[in-house]
């Protein structure tokens, strides 16, 4: 049998079962069909449905069909509803900044020599304007020229201007519109005045000062000390024959000066300044037993120089500076121990160049210290004496008491006068022949007279009264202390007058008592303060 026949000639049980089961299999299969028909055919004709937008129609055929009524179509209108929300946005504002850049453009380099030649101008810290010029030339080689001093040299060129005296009574009196009316004479006394060699030599001075230091231009004299004086004119009376040196300048601050037997303390904001000097020129023997107040600093500085002088090793040069500074500070304890001296802070005097000092013999209005002086200052006119020598070269110092005078905002550090407008009036040979603490009454006499002998004070003006500090000073501290010990001692008779009681209440009263006596001693007591 081939295959085909052993299919079919399988045994009967077994054809029936499969028989069944290829009927069971058939019928399923064409369901599932029919089923998948019906569903595609479905969604098939929904699809249509909804593309044609038809479902309204067949909607209405089926009830037209089955005679069910329709209801009233409403018209539906379409409504827009506008919704506005607002939305925070950020804005970003962009900043556009233009950068520059420099770009460095090289210039081109030389071929060969190139001349130079360039002139600068500056102003120095002193007022002093400076040119400098460079000026170049082509030399031999580098090994030749290094020998040569000619090759690379500054040559320096100080042009100064030396101002003329002043001899014209309109023009100091154009400087200072008082002078005619102060002085009765005035006029006729510069008429017949004449310039006195230590203006020149003043002048000279300050010259060679600037040559000396023209390397150092730091050290240069500052255009306000170089032109610090207008005139120097030696006046004589023509009928009392009275001489007397006058100058016109500016007024600096001196700060020096010290005596213990007057003034046994010292403001350290004076004495401590980096140029002062417990010394003036003018001085006297000590009237007692009370130190200086500056003697127990300058032995500090002398044991201190001693002691590193003994440090072996130091050098020749620092050697050699230790040793002059010890002589000089054994040389001035020695003055701080034996004398006193001036002290600027009350008392007023005036300072004299070391150039006009020393030659009386030569120049008969030569001044010297201790000489009387007078001092105007605008329509003011105030007495002093020739207290303390300066440097050679200026002109134009007074004491702190007599800035203060002129100037209420003088210090050590700040001068009361910086234009030309003060005049100094200097006594020649009237100095006394004892010196002696200041004794400002007699100070004030005394340069009274030598104003007349030179024609006099004008009417409406008077020479200034100085007041003696010093002594108020003390009549202030007097007056305290007294008043100190008169309330202590109505304090103490107050308790001991008070009934001794243990109440609680008398012990009150007894304070009461004891807080009216120091009212009225308080009451009592007089106003103190320094004048300054």
């Amino acid at each position: 049998m081939n295959d085909k026949n052993d299919f079919f000639s399988a045994p009967e049980s077994n054809s029936r079962k499969w028989s069944v089961k290829r009927k069971r299999g058939g019928f399923l299969t064409t369901f599932a069909w029919m089923l998948v028909f019906v569903v595609a055919s479905v969604i098939a004709f929904l699809a249509l449905v909804d593309m044609t937008n038809s479902g309204g129609k067949i909607k209405k055929s089926i009830a037209d069909m089955i005679g069910i009524e329709q209801p009233e179509q409403v018209e539906l209108k379409e409504r827009v509803i506008e919704r506005i929300i607002e939305v925070p946005v950020e804005k970003i504002v962009e900043k556009i900044v233009e950068k520059i850049v420099e770009v460095e453009v090289k210039p081109p380099m030389p071929s060969s020599y190139v001349s130079w030649r360039k002139i600068d101008t500056a102003k120095l810290w002193s007022e002093i304007p400076v040119e400098t010029k460079m000026v170049t030339r082509e030399g031999e080689t580098a090994v030749k020229e290094r020998e040569r001093n000619e090759s690379y040299q500054i040559k320096m060129t100080v042009e100064l201007t030396i101002p003329k005296p002043n001899q014209s009574a309109k023009e100091l009196a154009s400087i200072n519109e008082n002078l005619p009316s102060i002085l009765n004479d005035f006029v006729p006394l510069v008429e017949s005045a004449e310039v006195s060699p230590f203006y020149h030599q003043l002048y000279q001075l300050k010259t060679e000062r600037i040559q000396q230091k023209v390397t150092r231009i730091d050290q240069l004299l500052s255009r306000h000390n170089l032109y610090d004086c207008e005139t120097v004119l030696q006046v004589t009376h023509p009928e009392t024959k009275q001489k007397a040196l006058l100058v016109q300048g500016e007024m600096d601050v001196v700060s020096d000066g010290s005596d213990g037997d007057r003034v046994p303390e010292l403001d350290d904001y004076i004495s401590m300044s980096q140029f002062y000097q417990p010394f003036t020129s003018y001085g006297w023997g000590k009237r007692s037993s009370t130190p200086n107040p500056l003697l127990e600093r300058w032995e500090t500085k002398l044991a201190e120089s001693e002691k590193e002088f003994a440090i072996p090793g130091l050098s020749i040069e620092r050697n050699r500076f230790l040793k002059q500074s010890i002589d000089q500070y054994k040389l001035e304890v020695s003055d701080l121990k034996a004398r006193s001296y001036l002290i600027a802070e009350f008392d007023p005097f005036i300072v004299i160049p070391l150039s006009f000092l020393g030659r009386r013999d030569e120049n008969e209005f030569g001044p010297a210290i201790g000489d009387y002086a007078v001092v105007i200052y605008g329509d003011k006119i105030y007495p002093a004496i020739a207290g303390d020598a300066g440097p050679s070269w200026k002109f134009g110092e007074g004491s702190l008491r007599m800035a203060r005078e002129i100037n209420e905002k003088a210090t050590a550090y700040n001068r009361p006068v910086s234009d030309l407008i003060v005049t100094y009036l200097i006594f020649p040979g009237s100095a006394e022949e004892s010196k002696g603490p200041p004794d400002l009454a007699a100070w004030h006499e005394r340069c009274g007279t030598l104003l007349e002998g030179i024609g006099g004070i004008g009417e409406g003006y008077e020479l200034h009264q100085w007041d003696d500090l010093i002594a108020k000073k003390k009549a202030e501290e007097e007056a305290i202390e007294k008043a100190e010990t008169e309330t202590a001692a109505k304090a103490k008779a107050a308790v001991e007058a008070a009934p001794a009681t243990d109440g609680e209440g008398d012990a009150d009263k007894k304070e009461e008592t004891t807080k009216g006596a120091d009212a009225e001693a308080d009451e009592s007591a007089p106003e103190g303060g320094d004048e300054e």
